[in-house]
C-alpha cells in the first residue's frame, strides 16, 4: 500500500481508512507493507499486528519537500493540497515502494489517493503484478467544490492525472456509487469501478471506555457534550466550527441549554471562535471521546467525499444532526439513523430536541448503530482482498497515465 505521510496518530477519516484496511487485509489476505509518503521507514502488517522496519539509507535521502511542493503549486494545485501530489514531481516514493516491493515479494499494488498510483505504476511496470487505486473521493471535483477560484490549469491537471491514472489501473475502488458514477461520466471503463464502502472499527468503541471528560473540564451535571472530530486546517471543518460559534451554539443558549462542543483532531486555529468550543488537538482514538458525548454534530456545507466521521459516530451510538452535505455518499434515512437539518436554526432546534428527549435519541442511536454492523473492517477487507484475488487471475491493464514517478 503506498499513501500520504500523515497516517499516524490515525485521527482523520483517510487516516483511519488507510490503517484499518491495512489491518483487516493481514488478516486476510496475507502481510501488508505501508509505503507512507516519509522517509524513515515502512510499516508491516502481520495478522492484525503493526510494526516498523527502516529503510536503507540510501533511501532516506532528504530533499526539500518545499521545493517539489512549489513545483506542484506551479501546476495550479491549492498549497494545502500540494502534499497529496507529490509523487507525481519526487523519485523517491517509487523508488521505496520497489525497494519494499522486491525485498517482501509483493505483488499486489495498492494506492490511496491518485498520484500514490504513480509509484504502484512503477512497480507493476519493473516487477508485474496488479494495482488497485482506492479513491476517499473523485479528487477534482472535491478539489473543483472546495477551492473558490481553482484556477483552469489546475483543473486540468488534477483532472487529467487523476483520469489518466484510473485508465492504468487493473482498478479503481470508490467508496460510494455517486463517485463511481463520476468516474464514468467521465470515461473510465465501468468494469474498471467497484463501489466498496468504506468500514468502521466496531471493536476499537465496543472494547473502548469512557473518558471522564466531566471531571476533566469542570463541567456540571447540566451541561452536555458536543462532539465533532477532523483536520482543522482543512477548510470546511474550521468552516463547520465557525458556523457552530455564529449561528448553531447561540440558538442553542437561548433554548436556555447550556453545551460545550468538543472539536477533536489536529491542527487546531490558534483561537477557539466561541467558549462553548473546545479544540482538543490530535487525540490517539477516538472512541473514548466519542463514548463519553451526549451527541454528535456535522454541520458541514461545503467539501467532497463520504464522511468517515459520520460512521464512527453511529458506532459509538451518539445520535447524530447533520446538514445533507454532512452525511454525503452514504445511504442513511432523515428521522431514521439521524437528523437531517440544512439550516443553522433548524439544526440548533434538532440539537435540543434530542438532548430533551432521550428516548428519541437512543432510538436514532441505536439505527445508526444497527446501519454499520455490516461494515467492519474486517467484512469491508475481504471485499478488498476478493478484488485483489480477482486480479491475479487476469492479465494486467494497461493504458496511459500522466505525471512520472
Amino acid at each position: 500500500m503506498v499513501t500520504r505521510g500523515d497516517i499516524f496518530p490515525a485521527d482523520h477519516g483517510a487516516a483511519v481508512a488507510i490503517d484499518r484496511l491495512a489491518w483487516g487485509l493481514s488478516r486476510c489476505f496475507g502481510p501488508v507493507y505501508l509505503v507512507a509518503d516519509h522517509r524513515r521507514g515502512y510499516f508491516v502488517y502481520e495478522d492484525g499486528d503493526r510494526r516498523m522496519l527502516p529503510y536503507p539509507r540510501r533511501l532516506r535521502l532528504w530533499l526539500p519537500r518545499t521545493l517539489i511542493e512549489a513545483r506542484i503549486r506551479l501546476q495550479g494545485v491549492p498549497a494545502s493540497e500540494a502534499f497529496l501530489y507529490r509523487p507525481a514531481h519526487d523519485w523517491r516514493p517509487a523508488r521505496r515502494a520497489l525497494y519494499v516491493a522486491r525485498r517482501h515479494g509483493a505483488r499486489h499494488y495498492q494506492a490511496a489517493f491518485p498520484a500514490f498510483a504513480l509509484p504502484c505504476l512503477r512497480c507493476r511496470r519493473e516487477l508485474g503484478g496488479a494495482v488497485v487505486l482506492v479513491e476517499h473521493n473523485v479528487e477534482y471535483q472535491r478539489l473543483a467544490e472546495q477551492v473558490p477560484g481553482l484556477p483552469a490549469r489546475g483543473y486540468r491537471y488534477l483532472r487529467e492525472l487523476e483520469l489518466g491514472v484510473c485508465r492504468a489501473v487493473d482498478a479503481v475502488v470508490t467508496v460510494s456509487n455517486r463517485d463511481r458514477g463520476l468516474l464514468l461520466a467521465d470515461g473510465v471503463p465501468p468494469e474498471r469501478v467497484h463501489t466498496i464502502p468504506h468500514g468502521v472499527d466496531l471493536s476499537a468503541y465496543d472494547e473502548a471506555r469512557p473518558l471522564a471528560l466531566r471531571s476533566e473540564l469542570s463541567l456540571d451535571g447540566g451541561t452536555r457534550i458536543l462532539v465533532y472530530h477532523g483536520i482543522y486546517s482543512y477548510e470546511p471543518n474550521l468552516q463547520a466550527m465557525q458556523l457552530m460559534a455564529d449561528r448553531v451554539l447561540p440558538a442553542i443558549r437561548a433554548r436556555g441549554l447550556a453545551v460545550k462542543l468538543l472539536a477533536l483532531g489536529r491542527e487546531p486555529p490558534a483561537r477557539s471562535p466561541d467558549p462553548d468550543i473546545v479544540f482538543t488537538g490530535p487525540v490517539e482514538s477516538v472512541a473514548p471521546w466519542l463514548l463519553a458525548a451526549d451527541l454528535a454534530v456535522v454541520p458541514l456545507t461545503r467539501g467532497g467525499g463520504t464522511r468517515m466521521k459520520v460512521l464512527d459516530y453511529f458506532a459509538a451510538r451518539l445520535p447524530v444532526v447533520s446538514t445533507s452535505k454532512g452525511v454525503e455518499g452514504i445511504p442513511v434515512r432523515d428521522g431514521e439513523e439521524f437528523v437531517l437539518a440544512d439550516d443553522p436554526e433548524r439544526f440548533a432546534a434538532a440539537v435540543a430536541r434530542l438532548l430533551a428527549r432521550p428516548e428519541e435519541a437512543r432510538a436514532v442511536a441505536a439505527r445508526g448503530r444497527a446501519f454499520v454492523e455490516r461494515l467492519d473492517w474486517l467484512a469491508i477487507a475481504r471485499q478488498h482482498a476478493a478484488l485483489l484475488e480477482s486480479l491475479g487471475r487476469q492479465p494486467p491493464a494497461r493504458g496511459p497515465a500522466s505525471g512520472s514517478s
